[in-house]
């Protein structure tokens, strides 16, 4: 094998053009002493003169070219680097042929400081079309993803950095582990992950596919074998499967040529996440949990609550202004108690409010105030905290809606033995119920009295909407010792 001007073949010497029929010269270079024709263009080195690697910023464009012109300028054969890096001969002539259309990272590594390139050269090789990443087959780039916020996500900065390096890091190779998003009811998932997925979608060149599991509680929550397809439509993969073997099988391979950012909102459970995630995939998984997914190994969890007051604060403002907030001061603290925190309920209430300008701080304080309203009043346009609620009240399994209406007597903070034997026959149960509910983001630990007592409390919207019940199905008898009568008639506006 030969290439312009080097002799690439341990045990002949052939001159090559443009230097054919030039005397060869001995000239030491970084695998030995090689004989080399003298090339008398303008930019070579006079005879002798040892050859240095060219920098990668002068070479050509693909990495098939950039390894082999750095090769030849180290004046190195493909045996020798083989010898030096520890990567086949083989390997490294399939990389120079463009034959290996996703080279590993460690062996681009090795071969690089095989080659003597510093770090920095390093670090614009691997960045070299070919180095991991090719064009997708043809078929669709899909661009799915619904808007993202426009508002500022107040108390997520942190969380928003790291889902962004961490999905950035999965486009690069480093990572297979799904981002997964997870907090209660109006924590506000949906809008971080969007906002997420927006700040990263350039490095998926192959598109962003966007999957809501659980669109409408009129219909039954997305299972695996129905994800699959869909997923697989979006990509443009060809003809679905019949069977749901074949289909995955597809969608992994159909992921395996392609770099792309898949989201999906409203997971429920791991067996809906765990058919798009793959090891060594360029790809990246980004999940909206309504749930722990402990059972899905390896994820980037990252767990968001209710804002401090004032985080919560700040986002009244910036929906309000600063003035028209400081001007009902006591009103806004109202506000801001009665919404509990809670993203989606503050953000609800801010639009409610600038939609209305000649209403004040204090009517919306007042609206909030009973509790057997509250639910409902938190509702603009297509907005409803009580929506968000009733959501995942709707995918709970029969028994746990059951329990979960029964804890509703809990007033406060409660500990296992207060839920014996109204909610559960026994202590063992009771606590196997409350691991469920925290696990469901509808119930969480609040801490212990001086005897040790774990105590727990139900979520305020969650604890509102089995009390009171949703809207347009209220049942008066629930509530113990009062008639009530719901004013959604005389307070519709």
């Amino acid at each position: 094998m030969t290439r312009q001007g080097v002799l690439t073949n341990r045990n002949e010497t052939f001159p090559t053009s443009p230097g054919a029929g030039r005397p060869p010269v001995a000239e030491t270079c970084g695998g030995g002493d090689r004989l080399r024709v003298p090339d008398r263009s303008p930019s070579a080195p006079p005879p002798g003169e040892v050859s240095r690697p060219t920098p990668l910023t002068s070479l050509s464009s693909t990495l098939a070219e950039t390894l082999t012109t750095a090769r030849e300028a180290a004046c190195l054969t493909q045996e020798d680097l083989a010898e030096r890096s520890g990567v086949s001969v083989r390997a490294i002539r399939n990389l120079e042929t463009g034959h290996t259309s996703r080279p590993r990272k460690q062996s681009l590594l090795l071969i690089a400081k095989a080659l003597g390139l510093p770090s920095g050269e390093i670090g614009r090789l691997m960045r070299r079309p070919g180095a991991g990443h090719h064009p997708a087959p043809p078929g669709l780039t899909p661009a799915e993803l619904p808007a993202a916020p426009h508002h500022r996500l107040i108390g997520r900065s942190t969380h928003l950095r790291s889902l962004q390096a961490h999905l950035s890091a999965a486009q690069d190779g480093s990572t297979g582990r799904p981002a997964v998003v997870v907090g209660p009811p109006g924590a506000g998932k949906t809008a971080l992950v969007l906002k997420a997925a927006h700040g990263v979608r350039d490095r998926f060149p192959d598109g962003q596919v966007f999957v809501d599991l659980h669109p409408n509680m009129s219909t039954a929550p997305l299972t695996p074998d129905e994800i699959v397809p869909r997923v697989l439509r979006s990509l443009g993969a060809g003809p679905v499967a019949d069977h749901p073997e074949e289909a995955a099988a597809r969608l992994r391979d159909a992921l395996s040529r392609r770099c792309v950012l898949v989201v999906l909102d409203n997971v429920d459970s791991e067996a809906q996440v765990r058919p798009l995630l793959m090891d060594r995939s360029r790809n990246a998984v980004l999940v909206a949990a309504r749930r722990e997914l402990s059972a899905l190994t390896g994820q980037f969890r990252q767990h968001i609550d209710v804002l401090d007051d004032g985080e919560a604060l700040r986002m009244l403002e910036d929906l309000l202004g600063a003035a028209r907030t400081a001007a009902e001061r006591s009103a806004a603290s109202r506000v801001l108690r009665l919404c509990g925190g809670l993203p989606l309920a503050l953000h609800i209430a801010g639009l409610w409010l600038s939609g209305r300008p000649h209403r004040s701080l204090r009517d919306l304080a007042d609206r909030l105030t009973n509790e057997q309203d509250r639910l409902r009043f938190l509702r603009v346009g297509d907005l409803s905290l009580e929506a968000s609620v009733a959501a995942c009240y709707s995918s709970l399994p029969a028994s746990v809606r059951a329990a979960l209406l029964r804890l509703r007597r809990m007033s406060g903070d409660f500990g296992v033995d207060d839920m014996l034997p109204e909610v559960t026959a026994s202590p063992g149960m009771a606590a196997d119920l409350l691991d469920e509910l925290i696990d469901r983001q509808l119930v969480h630990a609040v801490g212990t009295v001086t005897d040790g007592r774990r105590l727990y409390r139900l979520h305020d919207p969650v604890r509102q909407y089995v009390t009171y019940g949703p809207v347009g199905s209220w049942h008066p008898e629930r509530i113990t010792g009062q008639v009530w009568l719901p004013r959604q008639a005389a307070h519709s506006g």
